[in-house]
């Protein structure tokens, strides 16, 4: 079985740039090290602010694609592990 853990952020921190704070890289790390050690942690990577994505939804049989940035998203996933 396989778990998908995501970090979730605020769409302005991700469109900004904001890092995440020392204590969340922290615990994070701590997290990521901790799953590393137990030989479970497949894949971790943080991903690029909605305004450099593409969106490609299906609607009535058609694809429709649009880019970023999603002004309407209030939280963005910034990053993923995968376990």
């Amino acid at each position: 079985m396989k778990f998908l853990l995501l970090y979730r952020t605020s769409n302005k921190d991700v469109e900004a740039g904001v890092p995440p704070s020392d204590q969340e890289i922290a615990a994070m790390g701590k997290l990521m090290e901790e799953m590393g050690k137990a030989g479970v942690l497949l894949s971790t990577e943080g991903l690029k602010p909605s305004s450099k994505g593409t969106r490609v939804r299906m609607k009535s049989g058609n694809f429709i694609v649009s880019d970023g940035p999603f002004t309407d998203v209030k939280e963005n996933i910034a990053g993923y592990a995968l376990v």
